[in-house]
């Protein structure tokens, strides 16, 4: 099969499905999206990273365990292709790896409802080509590396339901691209940084009534910006974290 391009392995137990023989997918020259869904990628799935033409990369409701932290490559650039990673309700992931942020292509990154996930690495500064950051709802995340400031293509950043963020970084204001940025159901976020107020294509704030605000305070001529709440859905939130 040496012409397939995408690959998508579905498990429908009760329990992930475990994955043997992941190393095959080497022989896989052409393959640009794979998706694992209800699958136990532990514990090594270091030869996923090493295909060079990979663009699209999705893992959802996967036990992950330790299998991140098994990639290494001799090579500076890991998924050199990759422009698109996505982990949802992988519910035993607790953080992202370093290496992983060498995939320098990587124009959108979501971890959502990850509720173990509490750290993101500070080489995310490293994906100058990011456009969007998508952490819904992970739980016990307690901040953003100060190195997000670093992301000048950033267009979007939703930490909406990231409950234990109790600050952004100061750097913040430094994004010149943001136009989107959603902070609703943060609960902890009590307050916001200055920098805010200079994101001169900021478009949208989503928030909840308190955030909204904090956000009041720290800019004095909103008028441009579009404050769009959300109403916080306590019973939802409480089903995320249960799950």
């Amino acid at each position: 099969m040496s012409q397939l391009k995408v690959l998508i392995i579905t498990g429908y137990g009760v329990y992930p499905t475990e994955i043997d023989n992941i190393h095959v997918l080497a022989s896989l020259s052409e393959l640009s999206r794979i998706r694992f869904e209800h699958v136990s990628v532990y514990p090594s799935i270091q030869v996923i990273f090493t295909l060079k033409t990979l663009k699209k990369l999705t893992f959802v409701m996967c036990k992950i365990g330790d299998a991140f932290n098994s990639v290494t490559t001799g090579s500076p650039y890991m998924l050199e292709s990759l422009k698109d990673f996505e982990i949802d309700l992988c519910y035993d992931l607790k953080e992202l790896p370093a290496e992983l942020c060498s995939s320098v292509q990587l124009k959108k990154l979501t971890i959502t409802n990850c509720q173990e996930l509490d750290v993101l690495p500070e080489e995310i500064g490293n994906l100058l080509n990011l456009e969007i950051l998508g952490l819904h709802c992970c739980t016990k995340l307690k901040e953003l590396p100060e190195s997000v400031g670093s992301l000048r293509k950033l267009r979007s950043i939703d930490i909406s339901d990231c409950s234990h963020v109790g600050a952004l970084p100061t750097q913040i204001g430094e994004l010149s691209s943001l136009k989107v940025i959603a902070i609703n159901g943060c609960e902890g976020l009590e307050k916001l940084p200055k920098s805010l107020a200079e994101l001169k294509k900021l478009e949208v704030v989503i928030c909840d009534e308190e955030r909204s605000n904090l956000w009041k305070t720290i800019a004095s001529d909103h008028s441009r910006v579009k404050i769009k709440f959300v109403e916080e859905d306590r019973f939802g939130t409480l089903k995320k974290i249960c799950q």
